[in-house]
């Protein structure tokens, strides 16, 4: 045997060398690869867990955003359909003004024309009357120049 180790030129260092090859084979994955993989598997497990939470809470702010805009919808509906009454009972509310108001205008405009017509008649009696002595006076003054 020692031949053959002669022969490939192995020596005494050979088996020590191996020796503690086979050593470390054995020792550096249980001391120091195993606790490497236990972190990379903790932090896995915990990217793993942290990635669900994350969808299930973008799961719950999609529900919370249709929910508030399903709530956003309604509260347009009742704010419009309480505009819509209010817009009504203005506009009813204005047409009766309107309506008091042109009656109003309409009675004084009627009264204004009455007061007119009375005083047109007035006028015309009075002129009338002014007439009929203004062309006495001219007859009474042609009469006496000549």
């Amino acid at each position: 045997m020692a031949a053959i180790l002669a022969q490939l030129d192995l020596n005494s260092t050979f088996f020590v060398q191996f020796a503690v090859f086979t050593v470390i084979f054995f020792i550096v994955p249980t001391v120091f690869f195993k606790p490497f993989q236990k972190l990379i598997e903790a932090r896995h497990q915990k990217t793993v867990a942290d990635r669900e939470r994350a969808e299930e809470l973008v799961k719950q702010a999609n529900a919370k955003l249709e929910e508030f805009r399903a709530r956003m919808n309604e509260e347009r509906t009742l704010a419009r359909a309480e505009f819509e009454r209010a817009m009504g009972e203005v506009k009813a509310e204005e047409s009766k003004i309107m309506t008091g108001a042109r009656e109003e205008a309409k009675r004084i405009t009627q009264a204004a024309l009455e007061s007119i017509q009375s005083q047109s008649t007035s006028l015309k009696r009075s002129l009338e009357a002014d007439v009929e002595g203004l062309s006495l006076q001219i007859s009474d003054m042609l009469t006496k120049r000549q």
